[in-house]
């Protein structure tokens, strides 16, 4: 496959449109050269956001059934796509479902490629997110991708904002949340502050605003899991994947 141009399917396990748009507006500059990316919003039936574990085993369920039914003959095998970018940062289970379903393409979703791609960068990671619920289930998620608790992860702070409300809500008080919470990572420690959520797609230099204006280092490193997605999937697709 090195030689042929691959197609990257980003797939949005929520039901709200506004956060596919969100990410192929800020994701299709990005593609690598040689690569196509293929947008996918979860069906009706999924929830509008992820908030919580029954939420997030929902979305991947509900979604699942929608990419088989785009599939030819219900076979996932057959999907044009040669890898899956799950856009959700959870532990969120529609990756272990496609890479059961198909193997020979890899799958990520964005907790774990941030975290592959953050400790290229720095010395320890923090991550900003939404709700508190999601809280638990990244600090497992990042403690499976680890092989257990590490002093490189500073933990996440949760802005209280809500998925949605980071691209429809009031844009100064998005603006504001988004910096204070920026603050708060900054002060545990992290050199390195990840995007937790799929909607802060774009908000990198607001990040570093928040945390210049706090008055820390302004040499932070801001990581978007969908960004670093798309890049680690590229070269996994052109490899001898299987």
């Amino acid at each position: 496959m090195s030689n042929q141009s691959i197609e990257i399917c980003v797939v949005n396990p929520n039901s709200s449109s506004v956060i596919t748009d969100a990410l192929q507006k800020t994701l299709s500059p990005q593609a690598p050269p040689g690569s196509s990316l293929r947008f996918i919003t979860g069906p009706p039936s999924a929830p509008p956001s992820i908030n919580d574990p029954p939420t997030s085993i929902l979305s991947a369920s509900e979604t699942f059934r929608h990419l088989t039914e785009l599939s030819p003959s219900m076979q996932l095998a057959r999907h044009s796509s040669d890898a899956y970018l799950v856009a959700c940062f959870s532990d969120h289970p529609l990756v272990g479902m496609l890479r059961h379903s198909v193997p020979d393409k890899p799958a990520i979703h964005l907790l774990e490629a941030a975290i592959i791609h953050s400790l290229s960068c720095g010395t320890k990671f923090g991550v900003l997110t939404t709700g508190s619920d999601v809280v638990p289930d990244i600090d497992a998620g990042v403690r499976k991708l680890l092989g257990g608790n590490s002093d490189r992860y500073a933990g996440t702070y949760a802005t209280g904002l809500g998925v949605v409300e980071l691209k429809t809500g009031d844009r100064l008080k998005v603006e504001s949340v988004i910096k204070q919470g920026a603050a708060k990572v900054a002060e545990r420690g992290a050199d390195v502050i990840i995007l937790g959520c799929a909607g802060m797609a774009g908000m990198e230099e607001l990040v570093r605003q928040g945390v210049k204006e706090a008055g820390y280092s302004s040499n932070i490193s801001v990581i978007d899991g969908a960004k670093a997605g798309i890049q680690i999937l590229s070269g996994l697709a052109r490899s001898s994947y299987r």
